[in-house]
């Protein structure tokens, strides 16, 4: 029987807005009771307004995940109220973009702390006590399709998605050869969602310099940016991007690509993947042509 049905507990990481509100709002369709928790107070608690107005058992949990003490305290709260949690969704993390010589070793740690750690962090916090609980569970990731390719300006995203990927993928194989059979696993690299991805200023410490003016100051930051932004109009609506998520999830699938229909970028997925496992390595080309055509040729 699935984690995700009417009477189960989900908890949802970077709920407040995006992708996370529309998983809690896909879940309490699903009859689940939802903790929410975002790092941001004011938006969190407007969403759980909007949630609760709904006829939502909600509970809205202030957090940042980068602490695994406020991961612990999460579980603590949501436990506290409903006396079990079935459901985890790391959905937290942000998009930054930036050169690899040129991503300062504070910004890399917020963004590995963010979208990777955060995800192991939730694996310790949970994970046991859902073995302890005994009853169908789950935990999906929210990576990226970024998880399993590399573009310009992804110096920092890219390796935090590839690493939410792998942990996710390490947990399913350890409940497997534990024979830990309660516990479900899934793992979404979405492309595009229409959300407010690009602008990572909004959640990161002021002192990082995340801000617009100084991520565009390059050119190819500028530009692979520009390209993401003009994307957003007719991006993958986070509604129908959870609806999806839960279905997968419901369903078993470990893994999830949407944004990924289409004879041509499933041959662009496959051929990185068996480029990766073979050592014939097609990117190159392939970033080489797309650069051109964003940038025009190198003079």
């Amino acid at each position: 029987m699935s984690a995700i049905r009417e009477g189960n507990v989900a908890v949802i990481t970077g709920a407040a807005s995006g992708i996370g509100y529309a998983l809690a709002e896909e879940a309490l369709r699903r009859g689940m009771s939802v903790v929410v928790s975002d790092i941001r107070e004011e938006a969190l608690a407007e969403a759980a307004r909007k949630l609760t107005g709904q006829g939502a058992n909600v509970l809205p949990v202030l957090a940042d995940v980068t602490s695994e003490a406020n991961i612990i305290a999460l579980r603590d709260k949501a436990l506290e109220k409903f006396g079990k949690v079935n459901l985890l969704v790391n959905n937290a993390g942000a998009f930054v973009g930036g050169l690899a010589w040129e991503t300062s070793a504070a910004q890399m740690d917020w963004i590995v702390d963010l979208n990777f750690k955060s995800v192991a962090h939730g694996i310790r916090a949970f994970v046991p006590r859902m073995i302890e609980q005994g009853d169908d569970c789950h935990v999906i990731t929210i990576a990226s399709a970024a998880g399993i390719s590399v573009y310009p300006g992804y110096a920092s995203y890219s390796p935090t998605k590839h690493a939410a990927l792998a942990i996710t993928e390490a947990l399913y194989l350890d409940l497997l050869a534990e024979r830990i059979e309660s516990i479900g696993v899934t793992v979404v690299m979405p492309g595009m969602v229409r959300t407010d991805i690009m602008n990572p200023e909004k959640a990161s410490p002021a002192n990082l310099g995340l801000d617009r003016d100084a991520r565009h100051a390059n050119a190819t930051v500028r530009g692979i940016e520009a390209t993401m932004t003009s994307a957003l109009d007719t991006a993958l609506a986070p509604e129908e991007l959870a609806r999806r998520v839960f279905d997968a999830a419901d369903a078993g699938e470990l893994y999830i690509l949407p944004n990924h229909e289409g004879e041509a970028l499933t041959a662009l997925t496959r051929a990185i993947a068996n480029g990766r496992a073979s050592g014939t390595n097609p990117w190159p080309a392939i970033m080489a042509g797309m650069t051109t055509r964003m940038f025009g040729e190198k003079s």
